[in-house]
């Protein structure tokens, strides 16, 4: 026979065994809670910073231009070849020093001898001819006056002399212009300067044009950087103004130039025009090819506030901004930015001068944020700190040492 109580005392352990589980659960979820708030506070970090102060001074925005040393103008030049030939000498190689006029290179000149040989036979066969036909005109002249010969003939000898005094014009001609081209067998230099390349050697052929290059003389006593400026920023340079130039060849060296002209033409292309800078080289070590960088001032502000330029930094928007530090709190501080130069900004608004701002250590901060200074730190104060939490965790392990009943 079934008790009539023992439904009601099944119902009661259910009842019991659920209140239980749920008790267990909400404690594990309080238990939960309070170890991700400890993880949160852990994972929270100070950012390590390092300061600059704002100054006050003056700047200057620089356009910066690149290009290729080369010669002034009708300082570089290619010697050719004025007559065909082949090469019989060549008296200089790259890095030779010549002085205008000097022997550079010799074409084998048999053919021009020659030449002036068969120019100068030709001359004295006009001269014999000449003297012929003054001989003949003084003699119809004569047969004139005492009546013997026609007035014709005494023309026609006139016409004759005057023939054979051309003909000698032009042989005399022919033996210049002979004389002329066998001078031109030996090629020499037209200005002072370098050899800067040698393009043939002794055997070959020369055409006799200027495509057949021989030898490249420059004079690198000043040299030039001729740059391509984009059109708006053309006005801004003046003829004159003092330039700073640097090479990656040179390191550590640096070159100044000033502007000695500008082009007052544009290429429609690029939109660009040639300035033209002159650079003294008289110790040679800027060579022909060179890759050189020039810094051109083309605006400059004085006495404003100037922070280096990787004190910038952007917000989500991609406006500028800075971080005002007090304490171990930077703050972000919105600014107006002016004028750049390479390392160096200007702001227009938004900053004070001598206030520390971070310098390096900001990206990625709200803001508000706490930051460790890393550039000038305090040692006292961060003993303290560090001491005070270490004799509070001794003080805590020594009352648990005593009274280690004490839950």
């Amino acid at each position: 026979m079934q008790k009539p109580f023992a439904g009601i005392y099944r119902n009661r352990a259910w009842i019991c065994l659920s209140a239980a589980i749920v008790a267990v659960g909400f404690g594990a979820g309080c238990s939960k809670k309070a170890g991700g708030d400890d993880e949160g506070a852990a994972v929270e970090s100070v950012a390590q910073v390092t300061l600059t102060t704002v100054a006050r001074g003056d700047i200057s925005r620089f356009l910066l231009l690149n290009g290729s040393v080369a010669a002034p103008p009708n300082l570089d030049v290619k010697v050719s070849s004025l007559v065909a030939g082949r090469i019989a000498e060549l008296t200089v190689a790259e890095g030779d020093h010549v002085s205008q006029g000097e022997l550079l290179a010799r074409i084998e000149d048999h053919t021009y001898r020659d030449q002036v040989t068969q120019a100068e036979a030709a001359l004295a066969q006009a001269q014999a001819n000449l003297d012929n036909t003054k001989l003949n005109f003084a003699r119809n002249q004569d047969l004139v006056n005492r009546g013997i010969a026609a007035r014709k003939d005494l023309e026609d000898a006139q016409t004759q002399q005057a023939v054979a005094q051309a003909a000698l014009s032009q042989a005399n001609a022919a033996l210049s212009i002979a004389k002329l081209q066998l001078s031109r067998t030996e090629v020499r230099s037209p200005i002072a300067g370098t050899v800067v390349k040698r393009s043939l050697s002794v055997g070959e052929q020369v055409d006799g044009t200027a495509a057949a290059t021989i030898v490249e003389v420059a004079s690198l006593g000043e040299v030039e950087l001729q740059a391509n400026v984009p059109a708006a920023d053309l006005a801004r340079l003046k003829t004159g103004e003092a330039v700073k130039l640097t090479s990656q060849a040179m390191p550590g060296h640096a070159y100044t130039g000033r502007v000695v002209a500008i082009s007052q033409a544009v290429d429609p292309t690029s939109n660009a025009g040639l300035v033209r800078i002159r650079i003294p080289n008289s110790s040679g070590e800027l060579r022909l090819g060179m890759f050189l960088a020039a810094q051109v001032p083309i605006e400059t502000h004085t006495k404003v506030l100037i922070v280096p330029a990787q004190s910038i930094y952007n917000d989500d928007q991609g406006q500028p901004r800075i971080f005002q530090v007090n304490g171990d709190t930077a703050t972000a501080q919105p600014v107006k930015l002016g004028i750049e130069s390479p390392d160096r900004i200007e702001i227009t608004s938004g900053a004070s001068e001598g206030e520390k701002i971070i310098l390096t250590g900001g990206y990625g901060l709200g803001d508000k944020a706490k930051v460790a200074v890393q550039d000038a730190p305090n040692p006292d104060s961060g003993a303290d700190k560090s001491g005070g939490k270490g004799a509070a965790k001794d003080d805590k392990d020594t009352r648990d040492k005593k009274d280690p009943q004490k839950p």
